[in-house]
């Protein structure tokens, strides 16, 4: 659980791949992996239970989705 509104989605990929939030409704969210392999991406979370969900560009297959609740203070 997390009392911040806004919250930043940080990981790791291969090297200059482009990381797709899946926004339901609404344009999709990206980011592109460093020379290293880190990314990250700020995300505006509802009050409540929130699903956050990213994948490798357009491969389904990697998509994997993070549940963060946000109660504000």
């Amino acid at each position: 659980m997390v009392a911040e509104r806004l919250v930043v989605v940080r990981g790791l990929a291969p090297p200059g791949a482009t990381i797709t939030r899946d926004i339901s409704f609404w344009f999709d969210q990206h980011a592109t992996a460093d020379a290293q392999g880190r990314w990250s991406l700020e995300v505006e979370l509802a009050s409540g239970e929130n699903l956050i969900t990213l994948r490798l560009g357009d491969r389904r297959e990697t998509q994997q989705t993070l549940i963060v609740h946000y109660r504000p203070r």
